[in-house]
């Protein structure tokens, strides 16, 4: 427990986080290990608190801000361990961050700080006897508290305060029907997607909405209905209410499929590697060779690598069974290295504080994809299309990538990745027809030089976007969805 006091530079709010720093006494300080990278401490979202020590001469203490431009400024606060410099206490070191943190010129480009946490309940207490929309959000997510994972339980919630929980959680739950689903299809489409602790954002006119926004919305509003049914059959099966209606009327609307085009090539990939510090470096590689995701590497031991075959055994992750996924012979000794010298039950991938790799991999993820020069929204998750996509590109049959990913069938892999073996099908069509016409066969020959040329004109796009053909009609040919006709003309179906 903290016995130090603060003056009034020190918000109230940021004491149980000051409190809960493990770097807070002077033996915390000096277990930390040499590293570049600083130890970070969260005070609120977007103001951190921090050790730099990389050597045995330097410690000290540092601060970091977020920008609104998602990039961070960051300033050293003093020595933490006395060197033959002097040092700073903990308690002047906190104070020396919050002062900076009012600075004026930093105030006007930082982030607003926002209280650490994850939202863990429904933002709404429902009260009375009427059983309304709330009511059933609550059960139901004390529901899915058991029955779903943890990352798709916070999905759940952080999308129902956001969207439903404002609007339509006091309605009756009896008397809900297509009128309020059409309201929602309206609130949806105006509302601009938040990420994280973003600000919330003004509404916006529908005129300003491109085809690619309308259909992330559609795909939102779609995940709403899911959660709605589901929260709302459960209030029909428990005999909350006596109609049906309310989860009968909510059908959801067709979305056009937009295949992955957020992924690296091999240059970018040695850009972002390069980007990273060895224990992120390993957990990237990691990803490129096997096509897992962060949370399936995360749980991986040594005992899982190289035992019922050439490559590595994945534990059932989400819904999806345990699989094995073979390596290339680069793969298994990357692999094979990391395990040298671990027991059977060690974890393969450690992070910088030789801890298994949870959640703390983004930040440091972000950092190196902005240091490497990429597209910023690309996310870890953008490693596992990588993987996909060079596997596609190199003519392997999708059954097979399929298996390799843990998909159930190769659909989902056609649809997302299909448009990029456009090369592979060209070089196929080009080598492999058999001759039709010995007249139009000659004139090939002969023009050769001609057709070749015509061929490398076309060798200078980006092969991302190889034969691409755009839709003129961004709505489906078909519609596999049977929405309310109310709400399909919101969407504009």
């Amino acid at each position: 427990m903290l016995k130090q006091k603060f003056t009034e530079n020190v918000p109230t709010t940021a004491l149980k986080s000051i409190q809960e720093c493990r770097f807070a006494e002077i033996g915390g300080v000096e277990n930390l290990g040499f590293r570049d990278a600083p130890y970070w401490h969260s005070l609120f979202v977007s103001r951190h608190f921090g050790i730099h020590r990389p050597d045995g001469k330097t410690c000290n203490w540092t601060a970091r801000i977020l920008t609104k431009e998602k990039k961070y400024k960051q300033k050293c606060l003093g020595p933490a361990l006395d060197n033959g410099k002097g040092e700073v206490s903990f308690t002047e070191a906190i104070e020396r961050a919050f002062l900076w943190f009012q600075e004026a010129e930093l105030k006007e480009v930082a982030n607003e700080p926002v209280l650490t946490g994850r939202t863990s309940e429904i933002c709404i207490c429902p009260i009375g006897k009427i059983y309304t929309v709330g009511h059933a959000l609550r059960d139901y997510v004390e529901w899915t508290k058991l029955s779903r994972s943890k990352g798709g339980h916070y999905n759940n919630l952080v999308l129902i305060n956001y969207h439903i929980v404002p609007k339509f959680a006091h309605i009756p739950l009896e008397e809900f029907n297509a009128t309020n689903l059409v309201s929602l299809a309206k609130q949806v489409l105006e509302t601009p997607p938040k990420y994280g602790f973003m600000p919330y954002k003004p509404r916006v006119s529908l005129d300003d909405l491109s085809s690619d926004d309308i259909r992330r919305r559609k795909k939102t509003f779609n995940s709403l209905l899911s959660i709605m049914k589901m929260a709302f059959q459960h209030a029909w099966d428990s005999g909350k209410i006596e109609s049906e209606r309310p989860w009968r009327c909510i059908k959801r609307i067709s979305v056009n499929h937009t295949p992955r085009t957020l992924f690296l090539t091999r240059r970018e990939c040695k850009d972002l590697l390069e980007a990273c510090d060895l224990p992120l470096q390993q957990l990237v590689l990691g990803a490129l060779y096997t096509g897992c995701r962060v949370g399936e590497l995360g749980a991986l031991r040594v005992e899982d690598v190289g035992r019922q075959g050439f490559g590595l055994r994945v534990d059932a992750f989400k819904r999806a069974p345990a699989r094995f996924v073979f390596l290339p012979d680069e793969g298994m000794a990357f692999f094979l290295k990391l395990c040298q010298g671990k027991s059977d039950r060690d974890y393969v991938f450690l992070s910088h504080r030789k801890l298994p790799w949870r959640r703390q991999h983004t930040p440091l993820f972000r950092r190196a994809v902005t240091k490497a020069g990429l597209p910023e929204e690309f996310v870890f998750h953008g490693l596992r299309h990588t993987y996909a996509s060079d596997l596609v590109r190199q003519g392997v049959p999708l059954e097979v990538i399929a298996k390799q990913l843990g998909h159930a069938n190769s659909i989902a892999v056609s649809n997302t990745y299909g448009h990029l073996a456009e090369h592979y099908r060209e070089e196929q069509i080009r080598t492999r027809f058999s001759a039709l016409s010995s007249e139009y066969a000659k004139d090939a020959v002969s023009e050769a030089n001609t057709l070749n040329s015509l061929w490398s004109s076309f060798q200078g796009q980006d092969w991302r976007q190889y034969a691409s053909v755009p839709s003129r009609n961004p709505q489906p040919l078909r519609s596999l969805g049977r929405a309310h006709p109310d709400v399909a003309k919101v969407f504009l179906i």
